[in-house]
């Protein structure tokens, strides 16, 4: 009998493995393997924060080890899902409340263990207002669910263990929870410093706010972050482990920032400024002394942020004068630039000198209601030749229809032809030299283009600068961008593109967004097949892949068939067919609305000059008046 009993009790071979090899186990569930060599940020996986506690709770041998591995609970999310609601009997007493249980079991089971924070303060029914910032709306009565009451004890129970903060990011919608941390954090991280501190990520999710030339909440603006005051410990001491720093909102004192970062045991592998109102930018030297003290940066992005300059620069001429030269970065590798002006984007690339570099994003970053276009004719040409052109070497472009239409563009330069007897004074030495030669990233591999809007010429003399680009990306962009791909045309010299070189001759993949229509079946033909096969004529290698994204919501007249029919050069064609799918909550919404139209008896029941209609929408025009008045 006894020994039926020990048969019964006989462990699992899981149950029979050695404690430390079944903790290997639960902490390979747990985080993903980190690689030292890696350049990316720490990883956090908030899909597995609750993986310990499902682990403890299988027996009472896997609750033993998972409590004694401190390596399962260094991950700690903090999120509006822990903020408790008040019963609503007495509101000032039973307002809600931040359950830290999650947070205190957490800290306590890592012990001395590095800790990865997620303080993630967003709310998906956010409306893009602020109680901070002053509303034209009488109605707007937006309660965020996660306040600046919340996040500050959140911090308070993270501040104890600053030491031990590894990776932090904190993600807000207003700025008011953020405005809290930061001040919470500033007196503590400044004079103990953040001795393990690897990656920080500040984000404001409100790109909207930075198009302002001033910082809304004025009242919230200062002082900033990080900023050193005399009781502030060494430099050295701050933050001098720090490799990845992402500033998306956030503005921080530029000028303690780069004391702080020059000072530090190793230098930033990854650099993000994005989303900045004009008045909390880095001046220009601010903006290359950070730079400077960068020297082994790997990854930079800059979008709707960079130095504040005056719009009122001229174009044509350097922004960056002979006492700012470029700042040397020759471990760069990836550039992404959002622009929002022509200065912005010239500026930022004047500052860099990064030979290396083999991947460049550049994407027109101005606010969606923006009137004007812009231009990036000027900053394509500068990559592609590293001089900045000046206003009368533009393009302009004249279109014409034809009688069964077919559209056509001809560029046509606004600079006079030169006579025969003009003499040139200041020749420029390069200006025989290889394009290649004087691009200002001659080892760009991968570049992507989105929404640049720019005339033949300078696409022309961009692509043709890029001897060694392999993948080319490009969303929201015309047709006239992919004709580029080929040698331009010389109107009455046929002998002059017959002996041109193909741009990009090393390109082998080709992805489209963002059509602006279908593709017609004769511009497939020419995607897939003229291009191809004229690339090929003229010496360029021929593409593998040819990837094109479609709506599909309408329907295309572009058929599996056609792609079949025009890929017979090689080209690996696929049609990527994109449906928008709405949720039912949406698609009730928009039935119900569809009734209400259909149940007017006439438009007299549509005022659009009421408040909120269409021409009467008080917080558009406040916007753009004070757009005009600043210009």
């Amino acid at each position: 009998m006894v020994h039926c009993l020990r048969d019964t009790r006989r462990l699992s071979p899981i149950q029979r493995l050695p404690v430390e090899l079944l903790s290997y186990i639960f902490a390979l569930g747990t985080h993903n393997v980190v690689n030292d060599d890696d350049a990316s940020c720490p990883p956090f996986n908030a899909e597995t924060i609750k993986t310990p506690l499902i682990l403890s709770r299988v027996n009472h041998h896997w609750r033993n080890v998972a409590r004694n591995t401190p390596s399962l609970w260094t991950s700690i999310c903090v999120t509006a899902e822990l903020v408790d609601d008040g019963d609503g009997l007495d509101p000032p007493k039973n307002r809600p409340q931040l359950n830290a249980n999650h947070l205190t079991t957490y800290l306590s089971l890592s012990r001395n263990y590095p800790l990865d924070i997620l303080v993630d303060a967003r709310d998906q029914d956010w409306d893009f207002s602020e109680p901070e910032i002053p509303s034209d709306y009488e109605c707007d009565t937006y309660t965020p669910p996660f306040s600046s009451s919340h996040m500050k004890t959140a911090i308070s129970h993270l501040l104890p263990h600053l030491s031990r903060w590894r990776c932090v990011s904190i993600l807000t919608d207003s700025w008011a929870p953020m405005y809290v941390a930061l001040q919470q954090i500033q007196p503590y991280i400044t004079t103990l410093g953040a001795p393990r501190l690897e990656s920080l990520t500040l984000m404001r999710c409100n790109d909207f706010v930075s198009y302002s030339n001033t910082f809304q909440p004025q009242n919230m603006k200062d002082p900033a972050f990080l900023y050193l005051s005399e009781g502030s410990t060494r430099p050295q001491n701050i933050l001098p482990r720090l490799r990845h720093l992402t500033l998306r909102g956030v503005h921080v004192d530029w000028a303690s920032l780069s004391t702080i970062l020059s000072h530090s045991q190793r230098t930033l592998d990854t650099l993000e400024l994005s989303s900045h109102s004009l008045d909390v930018r880095p001046t220009l030297p601010e903006f290359r002394q950070l730079l400077s003290t960068c020297p082994r940066l790997t990854k930079l992005v800059v979008s709707g942020s960079g130095p504040g300059v005056s719009e009122d620069v001229d174009e044509g001429n350097s922004i960056v004068n002979e006492s700012l030269h470029p700042v040397p970065l020759p471990c760069l590798r990836e550039i992404s630039l959002g622009y929002r002006s022509i200065i912005d984007g010239l500026t930022v690339l004047e500052l860099l000198d990064a030979p290396n570099a083999k991947v460049l994003t550049l994407e027109d970053a101005t606010h969606p209601g923006e009137p004007e276009d812009v231009d990036a004719g000027s900053l394509l040409t500068y990559v592609g030749t590293g001089e900045i052109p000046t206003r009368d070497d533009h393009d302009f472009i004249l279109t014409y229809t034809t009688p069964d239409g077919q559209e056509y563009q001809l560029p046509i330069n606004k600079s006079p032809t030169p006579s025969p007897n003009t003499q040139h004074h200041h020749q420029d030495p390069n200006a025989n030299a290889p394009a290649a030669s004087r691009a200002v990233f001659p080892l760009l591999e991968d570049v992507t283009l989105r929404g640049v809007k720019s005339c033949p010429r300078p696409l022309h003399t961009f692509f043709g600068a890029l001897p060694h680009l392999r993948r080319l990306e490009l969303s929201s962009m015309p047709i006239q961008a992919i004709r580029a791909l080929l040698p331009p045309a010389v109107p009455g010299d046929p002998a002059a593109y017959a002996t041109a070189p193909c741009p990009c001759p090393l390109l082998q993949s080709l992805c489209i967004r963002g059509f602006h229509h279908h593709p017609k079946l004769q511009e497939v033909v020419f995607l897939f097949g003229g291009l191809a096969l004229e690339r090929l004529n003229k010496g360029g290698c021929g593409l593998k892949e040819v990837d094109i994204y479609v709506d599909d919501t309408s329907g295309s007249c572009v058929t599996e068939e056609d792609v079949v029919r025009v890929s017979d050069v090689g080209t690996r064609v696929k049609i990527i067919r994109e449906v928008l799918h709405l949720d039912e909550d949406d698609e009730n919404e928009d039935e119900d609305e569809e009734d209400d139209f259909m149940d007017c008896d006439s438009d007299d029941d549509f005022d659009p000059y009421e408040a909120g209609g269409a021409f009467n929408d008080p917080a558009f025009d406040a916007h753009y008046a004070g757009r005009a008045l600043a210009r």
